[in-house]
């Protein structure tokens, strides 16, 4: 179709564009305000002719900031780079939350077909709410000793009521199927080898149950005959029995059982294991079977442990149990149907019906199917393109299959008249019927927790014509079979491969929209402004004239010129990046135009330019902005892009200027506004992590999977930045920009030394007279080195020095001279705000990690405490594990000594925890951080060692016991928390004021 262009007869122009309206508006000022000498409003009046080319001037302005708004932020380079926009596959996903979004995050592994989170069992208790999975061990509630106990009875042998933890998630998987390995699901392994021409067909079933079994661990030490010796090869029944030892240590042995397809070649299967290298053939399969299950289970792990939820937990990662279902059923068909046709849609509805299908998408076929970015992006990020909420659900466990869904389908297929004498059967996977699951007319009971597969030969579906039954022929079985497999195979699911998942933020046209043409240029020539200048044979007196209205002229091409350059830079002020000034004036150097010096260089100083761009004064930043108004509009930007995301930073800001006018633990901090500044913009650029994974606990596997060699690395937790997303986002609340997992106290005992390393310096502290006294000057200096109230500097001959004091007594100096007092005091104060930055951190806990996970192995010594009296007995307390969480933070430090801090402090770690997680939350003294942070760093360390052979039954006893002991010394480092209080003053009559009252709960009288 061709495009018409045309101009509007009646166009309306914006105010801003319209010459004539800006004219009139010129007109009406005038009026008012100066017709009593100005009475000639014709074009050849000078003050009219200003008055035109000005309002020309406006429409120009007017025109560009109508442009696009990606025009107005493309930079030079043609691209946008405002970082505070994101992509929608950035800022709408986020980490799984809901069952359906785990569900999506381990179906777009590799490998994995399906799989399933169960948060709880089917089942429910007395109040109607689902049961919680067990545990990996049984705990029990001994209120007569007072705590809880891994034993049944209590000292009396009286039986002990069973505590059942929650949040711990089960975790089903089906794995595709390999070409060479067939179903990864199952422990069967389909082999065929060839004898006397032809091919002989049997599955073979090792003498365990999974993979995890230890037996399985020897597939890999006995895959080479001079590895092994066949101990026997027998036949019973239909069934051949093959047992293996290990050559090396016979005592480890493999059982497998061979089915052979035709009972007529057992004697082939027996000839044929009774040597080594067929045997160790097969061995080999099982074994690059359970690599490859390895494989897929450790990239499991990796991604679940990365989007767990804070203090929930997994049980360990189980393969789906598949169950077939048998329907028999008579089915009445039209006269003259195609019956092969109708059998093949009567097994694909059935299919569909009992085990619905999960398809990938294209963002393409989404968008082309009218869905929505907010509903495409949500849930979590995933690589090989994108899942359908609602094919999801479907695609549940269920725990019942009701005939009537089933009989709906049938009817809906054309050529169906009717669907009679409908039954339901369950079959296990040695193929017998179920009990309480056979011939059920209605409603088929399940587990819940199994995968149900429709199997045609299981199941006996009749077709009839007139009431006359008639059956298919084998060759007519075998047609609807293949129609079968090639409609599942069609409809397959299928992982797309480098897929465009994410939509492409556009780009604008770059345009100079800071250009400024002088106004002087579109005067008459009579003026002799601009390009028509004066010619120098005209007299001194008609130079000055045209001079003098230059410099009248200035003053409005200033202001347009400041206004474009504003429009110019909306790109920097809208954007997080640092910048110095939010008024971006415009020096008129050179004229674009003929590129020659603008003509400002005849009327002003030289020293204009710096007088324009950095102000007069140190307290300005230009001529037209101070500090105090750059804070100020800064902070208003920040604000609107921080109200985009439904963010605020108010009660940060009022709770940090209430902070600078108390002195109590803040020496002289004072309310840092270029502080607030990059806490705002370090939070909007951290913004789509902090979001989506505001509600993750920490990655206690801190793992990935090598991309060359396919095998779990471990990365280092200690002196690293790997934490948690709650506690990357309260950190940032919080105003704390790091928060790297490393020692908070950073000494263990009493030095005549010690030095603070942070990115922005190392300071070396010295003790004063360490010879006398120094484990009391350690701990004072420990404690008190953050203060700045508690410097003084002194001078030593020509140099000055900071020293740390206790009253008048000298404890510790800092191992740098200053030449002036003023430069030390200066320094002082860089160097107190630096190192408090360095030290603000914390530690959070998680009970739920801490449950024990054998009988056998763990004693009541190594659980955590619980309250049993009778006042305090009740269902939250006896549980200690479940949805709670410890949080550790240094009580000594400036700012956090503060109440004002504290408080506002404990309301942003409970308000952005989940609403189930109770939270407590210790502000300690340093000895008590160093004996945690001491235990915590051994226990998460041998934790994840501990939970990952654990799951895969690997366990050497040397990691069970250095796991063990390691967390029996934290749960007694975690018993002796208790938090610091800041020393309170008591109500003084006479001067009837209290700067530090005390306050119950909040604050402690100190000592004598």
């Amino acid at each position: 179709m061709s495009t018409e262009y045309y101009i509007e007869k009646d166009r309306k122009l914006l105010p801003s564009q319209d010459f004539q309206y800006l004219l009139g508006e010129g007109f009406k000022y005038i009026e008012q305000f100066g017709s009593k000498f100005w009475t000639d409003y014709n074009p050849h009046d000078p003050g009219i002719t200003i008055l035109d080319v000005l309002c020309y001037a406006i429409t120009e302005l007017g025109y560009r900031a109508d442009f696009d708004i990606k025009d107005l932020l493309t930079s030079k380079n043609g691209k946008i780079e405002n970082s505070t926009f994101f992509s929608a596959a950035t800022i709408f996903t986020n980490a799984p939350l809901t069952v359906i979004d785990y569900r999506k995050l381990l179906i777009d592994i590799e490998g994995v077909s399906n799989a399933w989170l169960l948060p709880t069992k089917t089942s429910t208790d007395a109040n109607g709410y689902f049961k919680p999975n067990d545990n990996e061990t049984s705990l029990y509630i001994n209120k007569i000793e007072d705590k809880l106990s891994v034993k049944k009875t209590d000292k009396n042998n009286t039986s002990l009521p069973k505590l059942v933890l929650r949040g711990l998630n089960k975790v089903k998987i089906e794995l595709d199927e390999d070409p060479l390995l067939g179903d990864l699901n199952t422990l069967l392994l389909e082999f065929a080898f060839w004898e006397n021409n032809r091919w002989v067909n049997l599955k073979i079933v090792p003498q365990f149950t999974n993979w995890n079994h230890p037996d399985a661990l020897l597939f890999k030490k006995m895959n080479k005959p001079s590895k092994i010796t066949i101990d026997s090869v027998k036949k019973m029944q239909d069934i051949v029995f093959l047992v293996v030892n290990r050559a090396s240590k016979p005592s480890d042995s493999l059982h497998f059982r061979i089915f052979p397809e035709d009972i007529a070649e057992i004697d082939l299967v027996v000839n044929h294991f009774s040597k080594e290298k067929n045997v160790c053939e097969v061995i080999s399969l099982f074994e690059q079977k359970k690599d490859k299950i390895q494989d897929i289970f450790s990239t499991i792990a990796v991604s679940l442990h990365q989007n767990r939820n804070l203090t929930e937990d997994y049980l360990c990662t189980e393969i789906i149990e598949k169950v077939d279902i048998g329907i028999c059923t008579d089915i009445e068909l039209q006269p003259g149907v195609d019956a092969i046709e109708v059998m093949t849609q009567v097994q694909i509805a059935i299919d569909n019906i009992i085990n619905p299908k999960i398809t990938f998408y294209t963002l393409a076929q989404l968008v082309n199917e009218g869905f929505h970015s907010e509903d495409i992006f949500l849930g979590p990020k995933l690589t090989h393109g994108f899942l359908k909420d609602e094919e999801v659900a479907k695609a549940q466990l269920p725990s019942e299959i009701h005939a009537s869904d089933i009989i709906a389908v049938l009817m809906e297929i054309a050529g169906v008249k009717s669907v009679k004498n409908f039954m339901m059967t369950v079959y296990n996977e040695l193929g017998k019927p179920i009990a309480n699951a056979t011939n059920e007319k209605w409603i088929l009971k399940l587990s819940g927790e199994v995968k149900p597969i429709f199997n045609a030969q299981k199941s006996k579906l009749l077709l009839f014509q007139k009431s006359i039954p008639f059956l298919l022929s084998e060759t007519q079985l075998m047609l609807v079979e293949h129609k079968v497999i090639l409609y599942k195979t069609q409809f397959n699911q299928k992982k797309l491969q480098n897929t465009k998942n994410d939509f492409e933020i556009e780009n604008g046209d770059y345009f100079d929209f800071n250009r400024y043409y002088s106004i002087q240029d579109e005067f008459p020539r009579n003026y002799g402004l601009g390009k028509n200048y004066v010619s120098e044979k005209d007299t001194p007196l008609r130079k000055a004239q045209a001079k003098q209205l230059k410099g009248y002229l200035y003053f409005f091409e200033q202001i347009l010129a400041d206004f474009f350059n504003q429009l110019y830079n909306a790109k920097s002020l809208f954007d997080v990046k640092p910048i110095t000034k939010t008024y971006f004036p415009s020096y008129l150097e050179v004229n674009p135009l003929t590129g020659k010096d603008f003509y400002s260089k005849e009327v002003f100083s030289d020293d204009l330019e710096a007088k324009l761009l950095t102000g007069t004064t140190a307290e300005e930043v230009s001529l037209y902005e101070t500090k105090t108004a750059f804070y100020d509009r800064r902070n208003r930007v920040l604000d609107h892009l921080l109200a985009r995301f439904s963010e605020s930073f108010n009660e940060y800001v009022f709770m940090m200027y209430q902070l600078s006018q108390t002195t109590s633990g803040m020496g002289s901090m004072s309310f840092d506004n270029e502080d607030l500044i990059v806490d705002k913009q370090k939070f909007i650029n951290t913004y789509p992590e902090i979001s989506s994974n505001r509600g993750l606990g920490i990655d206690y596997l801190n793992a990935k999977i090598n991309e060359t060699t396919k095998v779990l690395e471990f990365e280092s937790f200690w002196d690293s930045n790997h934490r948690g997303g709650y506690e990357k986002r309260v950190a940032k609340l919080l105003g704390i920009n790091e928060i790297p997992l490393r020692n908070i106290v950073t000494e263990e005992g009493p030095q005549t030394q010690w030095t603070v390393e942070t990115d922005s310096g190392n300071f070396l502290f010295k003790i004063i007279a360490p010879g006398v006294n120094l484990p009391e000057k350690w701990e004072w200096a420990q404690l008190h080195f953050l203060d700045q109230n508690l410097y003084k500097i002194d001078n030593f001959g020509p140099n000055y020095y900071l020293y740390l004091v206790d009253g008048n007594k000298k404890i510790a100096k800092l191992n740098k001279k200053f030449l002036s007092e003023t430069e030390a005091y200066d320094y002082l104060v860089k160097m107190i705000r630096i190192m408090n930055v360095y030290y603000e951190n914390f530690y959070c806990l998680e009970h739920i990690l801490l449950r024990p996970f054998s009988n056998s192995t763990f004693s009541d010594e190594d659980l955590l405490t619980v309250c049993l009296n009778d006042d305090c007995d009740d269902e939250a307390n006896n549980d200690p594990y479940s949805f709670k969480a410890t949080i550790v933070l240094p009580g000594y430090i400036s700012r956090f000594k503060n109440l004002i801090f504290r408080k506002y402090a404990e309301k942003i770690f409970r308000q952005e925890a989940p609403a189930h997680v109770l939270l407590k939350i210790c502000w300690v003294n340093a000895s008590d951080m160093l004996g945690f942070q001491k235990k915590y760093k051994k226990w998460i360390e041998n934790y994840r060692y501990y939970r990952l052979h654990f799951c895969e039954n690997t366990l050497t006893k040397t990691q069970e016991t250095n796991y063990i002991k390691s967390l029996h010394e934290f749960i007694l480092a975690l018993k002796e928390l208790n938090t610091l209080y800041p020393e309170g003053n008591l109500y003084d009559c006479q001067l009837n004021e209290s700067n530090n009252p005390i306050i119950l709960g909040n604050t402690s009288l100190g000592t004598l």
